[in-house]
């Protein structure tokens, strides 16, 4: 997995195209836990953000059980953070937020959630085009940064499909000019 300064795990990728601020990805398959909200991005990113975060330091139950004698005893488990956190708003207006789960897990091997509105699931491998930029994740900025991919994609006709998912790697006390922000769109198979 590619590293950051923190070393934060962070998803594998292969760049196909690099185009100036563009690349166009290939993702492997990787385990996700996320859940859907509704409200406006600021309270959804906090939303999911903490329902997500609950989970992987603990409001879980380790698969890790013994079951011989009695009681049965289950132990949270905290789980390493990844990065990006990346949120994607459906047509109705609802946001999912999810983090991807470190690669040392398995879908056997994950603590299950305790939270019913948690999902976990494994992606299928796929494809992204996608922007990289740096500042704050203020509504200008990315509506500035997502209009620049969708020219992109336009001028060189490419197939994306879905919503726009945007991916934020650092934490809310790093300074804004630091932190890294990506839009992707997925790119049809």
């Amino acid at each position: 997995m590619t590293g950051s300064a923190s070393a934060t795990e962070t998803p594998d990728y292969t760049v196909v195209k690099s185009d100036k601020a563009f690349e166009i990805r290939v993702y492997p398959s990787m385990i996700l836990a996320e859940v859907t909200v509704a409200g406006d991005r600021r309270q959804v990113n906090s939303l999911g953000f903490r329902k997500l975060a609950s989970f992987i330091f603990g409001d879980n139950v380790s698969r890790d059980t013994v079951a011989m004698t009695s009681p049965v005893v289950s132990k949270p488990e905290k789980i390493d953070m990844t990065s990006p956190v990346v949120r994607t708003m459906d047509p109705e207006g609802r946001w999912t937020v999810n983090f991807m789960m470190p690669s040392e897990y398995s879908m056997t091997t994950l603590p299950v959630p305790t939270d019913p509105d948690i999902r976990i699931f494994k992606t299928v491998p796929y494809r992204t085009v996608s922007i990289q930029y740096n500042g704050n994740n203020s509504t200008e900025n990315i509506a500035k940064h997502e209009a620049k991919l969708r020219v992109y994609v336009s001028e060189h006709a490419l197939d994306a499909v879905g919503a726009p998912e945007y991916a934020g790697y650092d934490a809310p006390w790093v300074p804004g000019p630091l932190k890294r922000n990506e839009i992707h769109f997925r790119l049809k198979n």
